[in-house]
């Protein structure tokens, strides 16, 4: 959808969809429901975009970094993509079926004493986690069923949204005086390292008021890493580059202009599925007849794509298979982001000593 010329009536219909979020807010002011409050140290991480922004890598960053400083801790999400609601402690094995793709992916990625739980209702994990665990529950900044003293916003960079509509004339899921409410923003996505006199062009776009923080952090992508017991990467392959993520421009664009592939390798075909889109039947068979359009022998995936497949497909058994590994990059950022996110739980009585 082009979310800068949206159709007239989408616009009509915004003021519907704001009624509805309020009347939902207000269950919860009003205390109809009386909102979880966490004896755990918890971070909130969410956006006001819809679509892909950069929350979950955003909560592997913060958890790879604390995971050997502390004994426990914990990431919640509801496991979007799942055929199940109930609350599950994902475990290597478990299913996409049961807990989603992002849930697979994190506890591929994460020491054991990092608990990665799913939960319809977020506040139904707390039992699962010890007291003195921080938790970060993502994708949870309009979740009114708990209320945390500490949440993060995250932006993609040029994406401002004091320069979007709501929901369904634009992308946003709140207006975007709901930024208000965050103790921090994280700028994603940025092409380059922020100077300090770009941040504050950045301040004034996004309205950020005196008492909360602004981050910027760039995308770092690597090379082809092998999946399913593929062979090593040499850049002589012929690959046929998959997307099922939302926004994969920055990826196709990595793997389109990389130095990964050598004179006799190249990029031979793009192929894009929805955020999240299920290795079907039908989706499996689509990459099969693209790459042998193409003349390929090689397939090469997002991380959170390879998560979402239990195992090889076998009509995919004849193709080698890679991933392109993907993480944040704070920069000159991370030493001051990670005193902030210490001092944040200190304050709120969680001392942690990261």
């Amino acid at each position: 959808m082009n979310w800068k010329t949206p159709h007239r009536y989408l616009r009509l219909l915004s003021p519907f969809y704001l009624l509805i979020l309020q009347l939902h807010r207000s269950i919860y002011e009003w205390k109809i429901l009386v909102p979880f409050r966490p004896n755990q140290a918890t971070l909130v991480i969410g956006n006001l975009h819809s679509g892909g922004t950069g929350k979950t890598p955003l909560a592997i960053w913060i958890l790879l970094k604390i995971q050997n400083k502390i004994p426990y801790s914990a990431y919640v999400s509801r496991g979007y993509g799942r055929k199940t609601w109930a609350t599950r402690l994902v475990k290597n094995k478990s299913s996409v079926a049961e807990v989603g793709d992002e849930a697979r992916m994190l506890r591929s990625k994460l020491q054991d004493n990092v608990a990665v739980i799913v939960a319809k209702r977020r506040r139904a994990a707390f039992p699962l986690i010890p007291i003195n665990a921080p938790v970060i529950l993502d994708d949870a900044f309009q979740h009114w069923d708990i209320k945390s003293p500490l949440s993060i916003l995250v932006c993609p960079h040029n994406q401002w949204y004091t320069q979007e509509l709501v929901l369904p004339a634009g992308p946003l899921r709140e207006p975007f005086g709901a930024a208000d409410r965050a103790s921090a923003v994280v700028v994603t996505k940025c092409p380059y390292e922020i100077n300090e006199y770009e941040k504050l062009e950045i301040r004034n776009k996004l309205n950020i008021n005196k008492n909360q923080q602004l981050f910027c952090a760039q995308e770092a992508m690597g090379s082809p890493a092998a999946e399913f017991g593929s062979p090593e990467w040499s850049g002589k392959e012929m690959a046929l580059i998959v997307s099922g993520i939302g926004q994969p421009e920055r990826y196709f664009s990595h793997v389109k202009n990389s130095d990964f592939f050598n004179n006799d390798g190249n990029a031979v075909g793009f192929l894009r599925f929805g955020d999240h889109a299920p290795w079907t039947h039908k989706n499996i068979t689509r990459v099969l007849k693209t790459a042998q359009n193409v003349h390929c022998n090689t397939l090469i995936f997002t991380e959170k794509d390879i998560a979402r497949l239990d195992h090889l497909p076998k009509e995919w058994s004849d193709f080698s298979i890679y991933s392109i590994p993907h993480k944040l990059d704070f920069g000159n950022d991370e030493t001051i982001f990670l005193s902030w996110l210490n001092n944040q739980w200190k304050a709120h009585g969680y001392n942690l000593s990261l």
